[in-house]
């Protein structure tokens, strides 16, 4: 009998201290792999200078960490800088912030928006915009925090984060790296050529963004991107459609305020207003797909066919050709 307590006290001693081991053996391998992740993996890199006397960040932030105040509206980023590393020597990344009194100040790879000197302060970073070159797969996304206007979309591509001259000054920043959408339809600029942009979400009954869906801002980044690098004498026609649900009036004005709401967004990320002829605005009345009737399919399939029509459509009426 004792014999056989024995060999059960052992086992019950046994059990917790294999437990145990296992815990310890992920947690190594855990370390282990975020090691070698850190090592290899292509990463982007940033630190902020902020107002006497925090000074640089202690480390550098990375991969959506938040750069600057830790507690959002406790301080002012006086200065900047970013780094990409394990990409290909070719990769490069370059960064600009809006400064009042100063206007722009470029910097890449590492170096300084501006050389703080500590005790005398900076007038503050009210606008950032930074891009990614040279590292095919990748695309790099940001945003800043303001004390006024609070977290920013998710940009990337060199689009302005803030606004110069708002006396709104950063106080964090945040960026990550995505994979870049090969996928992306790319249209040329010919006069009658169109394109529509179903994953511009809007707030349900309302002409504000839905930022909180990230195609949102990915998509407005690609007609910002269109709009930038086509010719100076490009003119589009930014057009607002909805689904055929609800009222018509309503989906009427609706179509007309998003469709501006998207004109201003580009202006305001620096587009010039010369190449945005007109806003319309035409309700359910031009549908991309006709909308059967109700209970003639699920649900699921009627929701599908009306977000195809909730869309904005983008048309050249006068090309670069």
């Amino acid at each position: 009998m004792a014999q056989r307590d024995n060999t059960k006290r052992k086992r019950r001693i046994g059990f917790p201290l294999t437990l145990v081991g296992v815990i310890t053996l992920a947690a190594v391998f855990g370390a282990l792999y975020l090691a070698w992740w850190r090592d290899t993996a292509p990463h982007v890199l940033y630190k902020a200078y902020t107002a006497a006397p925090a000074g640089w960040d202690a480390d550098w932030s990375m991969d959506g960490d938040t750069c600057g105040a830790k507690t959002v509206g406790t301080t002012v980023v006086e200065s900047f800088k970013m780094e990409i590393e394990n990409f290909p020597a070719a990769a490069s990344i370059a960064y600009a912030g809006y400064m009042a009194g100063m206007g722009w100040k470029e910097a890449s790879n590492g170096t300084e928006i501006l050389a703080p000197t500590q005790g005398i302060p900076l007038p503050g970073i009210e606008a950032l915009k930074a891009t990614l070159n040279n590292a095919p797969g990748y695309a790099l996304e940001y945003r800043a925090h303001f004390p006024k206007a609070g977290w920013t979309e998710w940009l990337g591509d060199g689009i302005m984060v803030g606004e110069p001259k708002s006396g709104d000054v950063m106080d964090a920043f945040q960026a990550r790296l995505v994979v870049a959408d090969s996928a992306v339809a790319v249209f040329e600029a010919k006069q009658g050529a169109r394109v529509d942009f179903s994953d511009i979400y809007f707030k349900v009954g309302s002409e504000g963004f839905n930022f909180e869906v990230p195609e949102t801002a990915r998509n407005l980044a690609r007609l910002y991107k269109f709009a930038q690098q086509s010719c100076d004498n490009l003119q589009m026609v930014i057009e607002g459609h909805s689904s055929a649900e609800g009222d018509a009036a309503v989906n009427q004005t609706l179509s007309e305020q998003r469709a501006a709401k998207v004109r201003d967004w580009l202006v305001r990320k620096g587009v010039s207003p010369t190449k945005i002829a007109q806003t319309k605005g035409f309700g359910a009345s031009q549908p991309k797909v006709p909308e059967p009737p109700s209970g003639a399919v699920s649900a699921a399939e009627l929701e599908a066919i009306r977000k195809q029509n909730r869309r904005i459509s983008v048309t050249i009426e006068r090309g670069c050709q």
